[in-house]
C-alpha cells in the first residue's frame, strides 16, 4: 500500500516539475500557464480575500442543496424502476438516454423558469445529480437476491422490515456510490452555471480572474476547488467503505437465516 502512495506522490511531483520547467523556459507562455511556484504562492492570497469565503458559501449551498434534491428525486425514480422488471424495461431507455445528455444545455430553460439567481444553479445541480443516483438505485434493487427476499417473507417480515433488513442493507453501498458520482456532477454543473450567469460563486470568480488577466489567481482558485472536491470525495469514500462493511454483515446474516 505504501508503494501506491509513493507512486502517486511521485506522479504529482513529476507533473509539478514539468509544469514549472515549461513555464520558466518559455515553452508555454506565462500568460497562459504561470509557473507552479507562482500559482501556489497565490493560494494564500486568494483564500485570504473575504470574497473567497462568500464564493465558497454560495457554491457549497448550490451544490449540496441541489445534490440533496437530486438524491431524493433519483432515489424515488430508481426505486420505482427497480421495483418490477416491467417498470425497469419501461423506464430504463428514458433514464439512460436522457442521463447521457450534458445537463448544462438545460440551463437556459431553468433560467426562464427560475431566474438568474441561486435557484437556477440549485436546479441544474439537482438535475445533474438525480440521474446517476437513479441508475445506481435501480441497478442495486435489481441485484437483491431473491433467496434473501423469500427467507425474510418466510419468517413473516412486514413490508417495513423487508425494506429495513433486506433491501436497505443490499442497496446501501451502491446507492452511496451513485451519490458520490451525483455529487461530482452536481459540483461540475453548478460551477459551470456560475460561469454563465452569476455575481458570486467559485465559477463566477474564476471567470472574473480570467477577464481581468489575473491568470495566476485563476489557477490558484481552481487548485483550491480541486482540493476541496478531493476532500469531499475522500469523505464519501470513507462513508462508502463503512456502508459496504455494514452491507456485507447484514446480507451475510440474512443469508445465514436463509
Amino acid at each position: 500500500m505504501k508503494w501506491v502512495w509513493a507512486l502517486r506522490l511521485g506522479a504529482v511531483l513529476l507533473f509539478l516539475g514539468v509544469w514549472e520547467v515549461a513555464a520558466r523556459t518559455g515553452l508555454v507562455l506565462d500568460t497562459v500557464l504561470p509557473p507552479a511556484t507562482e500559482v501556489f504562492g497565490n493560494i494564500a492570497t486568494v483564500a485570504g480575500r473575504p470574497s473567497f469565503w462568500l464564493d465558497v458559501y454560495a457554491s457549497l449551498y448550490e451544490v449540496f442543496v441541489g445534490a440533496a434534491i437530486g438524491a431524493l428525486i433519483g432515489f424515488v425514480i430508481g426505486a420505482v424502476m427497480g421495483s418490477t422488471a416491467y417498470l425497469y424495461k419501461l423506464l430504463d431507455p428514458l433514464v439512460y438516454y436522457t442521463g447521457a445528455v450534458p445537463k448544462i444545455v438545460l440551463f437556459p430553460i431553468l433560467i426562464l423558469f427560475l431566474g438568474t439567481g441561486v435557484e437556477s444553479k440549485v436546479g441544474i445541480a439537482a438535475i445533474s445529480a438525480a440521474f446517476p443516483i437513479a441508475v445506481a438505485t435501480a441497478l442495486a434493487l435489481r441485484e437483491v437476491k431473491p433467496i434473501h427476499v423469500k427467507a425474510a417473507k418466510a419468517l413473516g417480515a412486514s413490508q417495513t422490515q423487508m425494506y429495513r433488513f433486506v433491501y436497505a442493507p443490499s442497496v446501501l453501498g451502491p446507492v452511496l456510490g451513485g451519490v458520490r458520482l451525483g455529487l461530482g456532477v452536481a459540483i461540475t454543473a453548478s460551477l459551470l452555471a456560475e460561469t454563465k450567469v452569476a455575481n458570486v460563486g467559485l465559477g463566477f470568480r474564476s471567470i472574473e480572474y480570467y477577464s481581468r488577466l489575473q491568470i495566476s489567481e485563476m489557477y490558484a482558485l481552481l487548485l483550491l476547488v480541486f482540493m476541496g472536491a478531493a476532500v469531499i470525495n475522500l469523505g464519501l469514500s470513507a462513508l462508502i467503505r463503512r456502508a459496504t462493511h455494514y452491507q456485507q454483515q447484514q446480507v451475510g446474516a440474512t443469508a445465514t437465516v436463509a
